[in-house]
Order: structure tokens, then C-alpha cells, then sequence
């Protein structure tokens, strides 16, 4: 069988959407029906006319979007047209308005007899650590659309027996061990809110950056296609782990409360409070810091060096805009206004020659815009002040 060329494909694409929107014929429909191939050589349509079509060019549209040939499920060469980013946002944007487009429409809802609404059932605390057997994990159903982190772990929760007491993943269990494994990286979003946006491993492996605007807002964040669930869940162990020790932790809190004397009726006043210290790292906790000559944002920085303290550690997170204005108060970054009044922070010629770099990249509007990246020269001087950082 002769395989087709996925970039002859997509031009095929742009052929159909062409021919829908001006035209309307039967004539016109053989046409499309033959840039698919859903279409005999007599032009006999095989199928009703549009919504088929329209079904079949969203599947073949969503599969180009994750950078697999629809024709014969390979994966697409690095250089191909398809895996470019902007290409590739461009194709799954289509690919969703296709599907709204063909989804099945909804009947109307009989009115409600009695509009009271329920109460909502008293949340259930966690009484046991979570656990999955292979069993239960093999019901986990992995599909070829790609879901998002969250959805991941909804799909996992749904596994959680009722009644078991189990305590249930959340998503910074996973986000975790994706970072740890080098599949995320944080990036500074809007509000200094991080965002676990895909490494170039991770797009390697399946996840997938997608930006939507959810109730009103844009948002930026990371799907995961069949390959990348499947990574998910060979490390599904390591995000248990998280969650139990979350479960420790709640549980010490809560012993030392009952010695303390406190119950739900019964809190201490906020001056009875505990103290953090400022932070800070030891000689020995700054050696296990990672050696890594990728250059990576401020947030990752501050994430590894967050990572150091001992667990239980009665220290304040550093926060990554105490990194960065660190920087900026040695002279090595310096802040600018564009013409809109947004600020960013550029390197000086210091700090260029201090190992900060900036790298372009393509913005949730599509315009290009400067990263700062720190290099290995860039983060040992981190290292050298690391305990000063906690005091800004």
C-alpha cells in the first residue's frame, strides 16, 4: 500500500475547508469526500455527506496535532512540518472546533419535579494510605486522546474502592515525579502562579503543551497522549509514595494537636503559632543539589532548592522571586517596562556574562517573547549565596 505523505495530507485539509465554507454541492462534496478518501471513484458517497467527513478530518487532524501520521500510526520525523509547536496548536485547535462541531447534541432535560437542591454529602477524611493493585491498575483505560495531568489523576481516583478511606492522589503528587523525572519543567505563569509545562524529554515521551480558556481565564498546561499515560502509570509507585507521606504528615499534625490539647472546638490562638525559620540550606544539603548543564528558569532553581530540606523542616520555601530579585539587586537582571506597562527582566551584560541567557519562545497569543534561562555558571552563584536569599 502506497503510504501518503502527512504534509500532503494537511494540504488536503486546507482544500476541504476551503471548498465548505464556499461551497455547498454535491459536486463540491466529492471533491472533499476524495482529499479523504471516504469516497469511491464513481463519487458515490459512501456515507452521510458532512458530519462523517467532518469525523473522519478531526481524527486524522488530532493525530497530526500529537505528531503521529493518521495513515499508518507512526510516529512523524523530528522535522516534519506537523511538530512544529505553532503548526501542531494550530491543528489541535481545529481538531476541537471539528469535534463541537460533530458531537452528539444534547436533548433537552424534562424540568426537575422537585428544584430543592440536595445538601451535598459531609466530605470524608482520609483514614489509610492509598494503595493500587495491578488489578485495579488494569482498569485504568488509556486512550489515544489526549487528557490532561488532572484528568489523569481523576481517571486514578475513580479506581479508589468507596469506603476504603483511602487517601486520594492530588496533582501535584504526579506533577512531582514528572519534574523529578525530568518530563516537567516549572515555568513563571500570570499572577508568579508556576506552571509544569513539558521538557523536551517530556515532549518526547507524549506530553503536550495546550493552552484553553477555561471559565474566562487562559490557560496553560500539559496533556498527556497515549504514550505519556502509559509513563504515568509505570511510575504510578513513586506518586503513591507522595501521597502517603502527604497522609503522614497530616497525621503527625494531627497527633500533635490532640497532645496539645486542641480539638475542632478547641484551636489555639494565632499568637500560639509556630515560627518558621528563614531559609536556609547546610553544607551537606547544598552537595546533593543537582549537577545539570541544561539552562533552566528561575522556578526550577527554586524548586531543586526547595527539594533539599529535610522533610518535616521547620523552614520557610524560597520563594523564586527572591531569586530573581536577588539577581537584580547584583546588577545581573535588570527590569523593563514594554510599551502595554508589562514588566519583564532581561540579563545585563554582567549578567550575560554570569551565565543568563534568554531563549525565544512562542506566547499564549502567538507572539514571540524572551525567556530567562540560568545556566550552571548562573546557578552556582546561587549556591555561593543561597543562605542570603532567605533573608530578602
Amino acid at each position: 500500500m502506497r503510504e501518503r505523505n502527512p504534509v500532503k495530507v494537511l494540504s488536503g485539509f486546507y482544500r476541504i475547508f476551503y471548498f465548505m465554507c464556499k461551497y455547498r454541492s454535491v459536486k463540491k462534496m466529492y471533491i472533499i469526500e476524495r482529499c479523504l478518501g471516504c469516497g469511491n471513484k464513481k463519487g458515490m458517497m459512501k456515507m452521510p455527506a458532512e458530519s462523517r467527513i467532518l469525523e473522519r478530518a478531526e481524527q486524522y487532524i488530532r493525530k497530526l496535532s500529537i505528531g503521529v501520521n493518521p495513515l499508518n500510526e507512526e510516529t512523524l520525523p523530528e522535522g516534519d512540518s506537523c511538530r512544529q509547536e505553532r503548526i501542531s496548536k494550530c491543528l489541535a485547535y481545529v481538531a476541537d472546533y471539528l469535534q463541537q462541531k460533530i458531537g452528539p447534541k444534547r436533548e433537552p432535560q424534562a424540568p426537575k419535579k422537585n428544584s430543592k437542591r440536595e445538601a451535598r454529602a459531609p466530605r470524608k477524611f482520609a483514614t489509610a494510605e492509598l494503595a493500587f493493585t495491578p488489578e485495579v491498575l488494569g482498569r485504568y483505560e488509556v486512550t489515544e486522546e489526549p487528557v490532561s495531568v488532572s484528568g489523569v489523576v481523576r481517571r486514578l481516583n475513580s479506581l479508589i474502592p468507596e469506603d476504603s478511606g483511602m487517601i486520594p492522589l492530588i496533582y501535584s503528587d504526579v506533577a512531582e515525579i514528572l519534574t523529578r523525572e525530568g518530563m516537567l519543567l516549572k515555568e513563571a505563569g500570570e499572577k508568579g502562579k508556576d506552571m509544569n509545562l513539558p521538557s523536551p524529554r517530556g515532549e518526547e515521551m507524549g506530553f503536550v503543551r495546550a493552552e484553553a480558556d477555561i471559565r474566562g481565564h487562559h490557560a496553560v498546561y500539559t496533556k498527556c497522549n497515549a504514550a505519556a499515560q502509559r509513563f504515568i502509570l509505570e511510575n504510578i509507585q513513586a506518586c503513591i509514595a507522595q501521597a502517603n507521606e502527604r497522609f503522614a504528615k497530616y497525621q503527625a499534625q494531627d497527633q500533635a494537636r490532640e497532645a496539645a490539647g486542641e480539638t475542632a472546638g478547641n484551636v489555639a490562638p494565632k499568637d500560639g503559632k509556630v515560627v518558621k525559620e528563614r531559609f536556609h540550606l547546610t553544607e551537606a544539603e547544598l552537595a546533593k543539589y543537582p549537577a545539570d548543564e541544561t539552562p533552566v528558569p528561575v522556578t526550577e532553581i527554586a524548586r531543586r532548592l526547595n527539594d533539599l530540606l529535610a522533610p518535616g523542616a521547620n523552614i520557610e520555601k524560597l520563594y523564586f522571586k527572591s531569586v530573581r530579585d536577588w539577581f537584580v539587586a547584583q546588577g545581573l537582571l535588570e527590569s523593563k517596562t514594554d510599551a502595554v506597562g508589562k514588566t519583564h527582566f532581561d540579563p545585563t551584560e554582567a549578567g550575560l556574562a554570569a551565565g543568563i541567557l534568554t531563549e525565544q519562545r512562542i506566547g499564549k497569543n502567538g507572539e514571540s517573547y524572551g525567556a530567562v534561562l540560568y545556566g550552571p555558571a548562573a546557578q552556582k552563584l546561587v549556591l555561593d549565596h543561597v543562605n542570603e536569599l532567605g533573608q530578602s
